[in-house]
């Protein structure tokens, strides 16, 4: 019973996320969805209590299923240099994926009108300063870098990172950058970060 909750609970992420994606939060309704699950209004609600938790569900799992795994790099390795390019290229290829910015997109949109701006922070760019502050702190423990307030610096390290191409992307400013490109600048933000606070 259990399994086939579950199986039920995923089919409606993905018709929702289907949705979200095609039309839009505010196009999507759950009379839509549960048209689309081929049950009735009742049954979703059995499982979600409104379409913002739905969305709530729908970016935690494309969150933790692609940018958050990129925080993970961070705990592999013990190179400092190497942890964060290995880090900043995974993060940023990932972030520079159709649904991660189309997501991005709909809670910067709807953020004047309901919840999403807040639960979109709380559940991606908040988790991922929080992971590269802690990291940031082991390295000053560990005497690479220097005494900092690491939660300032994993702010900064995430704007020189998004400096390039996340606005310009979001925005339909540029194309989603090569392999190549993004490989460069991670590289060169890398660098000025460790300019700034690797120790001597």
């Amino acid at each position: 019973m259990r399994v086939k909750s579950e199986e039920r609970r995923q089919a409606i992420l993905d018709i929702a996320k289907k949705s979200f994606l095609e039309q839009g939060f505010e196009k999507t309704s759950m009379s839509f969805i549960s048209k689309e699950l081929g049950g009735s209004k009742a049954t979703l609600y059995n499982y979600f209590d409104s379409k913002e938790e739905i969305f709530e569900a729908v970016m935690h799992q494309g969150m933790a299923e692609q940018i958050l795994k990129a925080f993970l790099m961070l705990k592999e390795k013990s190179d400092l240099e190497s942890d964060l390019k290995i880090f900043g290229f995974k993060y940023l290829r990932s972030l520079l994926s159709p649904e991660p910015i189309a997501i991005y997109r709909m809670a910067v949109s709807e953020s004047e009108r309901s919840n999403l701006g807040r639960q979109f922070y709380a559940n991606g760019p908040e988790k991922g300063i929080h992971s590269i502050s802690n990291y940031l702190q082991n390295q000053v423990e560990g005497g690479a870098l220097v005494e900092c307030d690491t939660t300032l610096a994993a702010f900064q390290l995430q704007a020189l990172l998004n400096a390039s191409f996340i606005e310009r992307y979001a925005l339909g400013a540029i194309e989603a950058p090569s392999d190549a490109q993004i490989k460069q600048h991670v590289e060169f933000a890398i660098d000025c970060f460790l300019k700034l606070y690797r120790k001597a």
